[in-house]
Formats: C-alpha cells, sequence, structure tokens
C-alpha cells in the first residue's frame, strides 16, 4: 500500500582528508535519528559511479542521506531535535567541503 509522507534528502560533499573515524561517526549518528519522533526510516551511505556504464552526476557531492517522516510536522520536529543540531554542529559539519549541504523536502506516498 501506499502512505503519504515526507522525504527529506541531503547530498553531503565529504572532505577528501576526513578520517575513518570521522565518517563511520556520522554515518552512526545520522543512522540513530531513527529515534527522534515521526522518523519512519533513514538511509546514508557513501555514493558510487560504475565507471563503465554510469555518467557521472554526482557534482562532487560523495555522500547520501534519506530520511522519510511521517509529515511535515515530524520534519519540523526533526530540524529542531537537539540531537540532530549537535549531530549537525559536532559530527557532520566540521567534515563537510560545503555548507550548507544541498538538499530538498518533498511529500510522497510510499510505495512498497
Amino acid at each position: 500500500g501506499a502512505s503519504s509522507g515526507v522525504e527529506h534528502i541531503v547530498l553531503l560533499k565529504v572532505k577528501d582528508d576526513a578520517t575513518d573515524d570521522q565518517t563511520r561517526a556520522m554515518i552512526d549518528g545520522v543512522n540513530a535519528l531513527i529515534g527522534i519522533d515521526g522518523v519512519i526510516s533513514v538511509s546514508i551511505g557513501k555514493i558510487f559511479v560504475e565507471g563503465d556504464w554510469m555518467a557521472d552526476r554526482t557534482r562532487g557531492h560523495n555522500y547520501a542521506l534519506r530520511v522519510r517522516l511521517e509529515n511535515r510536522e515530524a520534519l519540523r520536529r526533526y530540524q529542531d531535535d537537539e540531537g540532530h543540531q549537535k549531530l549537525l554542529k559536532e559530527t557532520i559539519a566540521p567534515i563537510l567541503s560545503e555548507l550548507p549541504p544541498t538538499a530538498v523536502d518533498f511529500e510522497s506516498p510510499l510505495v512498497t
């Protein structure tokens, strides 16, 4: 079935000199956002390009994340959440080469 909700998509440009520990902390921190009320699912990963058949359309972004939320009110709670704000300020922002990161939000039914 399809239930309506909000998708929050973020494209990140993580610095080349970010350490494995720093990127792991970012990934673990983003995955922990599942604990915020109204968050349905979370996904984050390193962007890849299969060189033999994919054009590079990344525009320099090397990580992407997606958060599925129940509605716009849940998105507002997510944005204002203290843990989310702390993660951005202390863990994510220091390893990004471009701030703010590219982000979009849209409402859609989730088709499964």
